[in-house]
């Protein structure tokens, strides 16, 4: 099953269920994944805002990736996409824009932690899965 991804976006949901339903077909292994996000993402978002403010590229493109591989694990693609424009653009030594790049980041990582603090993540992310299939 296909997710689109403005469809997903309008049901409000910052985890693309069947992407990682997909990969992972075990839901307790998706859940040790989002703990384990849980746990670490706070310090992979407190190292890549140093990065930024020290405006160094190499370290915001090595926690960028982390965080991109962090939320792709979970299925959080709107966060993956936005650490991947961050990693990318630290990648080319392109730091223009990169302020406004964190903000969006940290929104989507916010949007995203408040879901899995949540004990009906799991239901939510579905919910909102089905509610946007064709």
């Amino acid at each position: 099953m296909i997710q689109k991804e403005s469809t997903i976006a309008d049901v409000g949901c910052p985890i693309y269920w069947w992407d990682v339903f997909g990969r992972i077909c075990d839901e307790q292994i998706i859940t040790q994944f989002a703990v384990s996000f849980l746990k670490n993402g706070e310090t992979l978002m407190l190292s890549l805002k140093s990065a930024v403010k020290a405006h160094s590229p190499e370290q915001i493109e090595l926690y960028a990736h982390a965080l991109k591989g962090s939320a792709s694990n979970i299925g959080a693609v709107p966060l993956a996409k936005k650490a991947w424009i961050m990693e990318k653009n630290a990648s080319e030594m392109n730091l223009e824009g990169i302020d406004e790049q964190l903000i969006r980041v940290e929104q989507e990582y916010t949007f995203l932690k408040s879901l899995l603090e949540q004990p009906d993540w799991i239901n939510r992310a579905k919910q909102a899965a089905e509610a946007g299939t064709s």
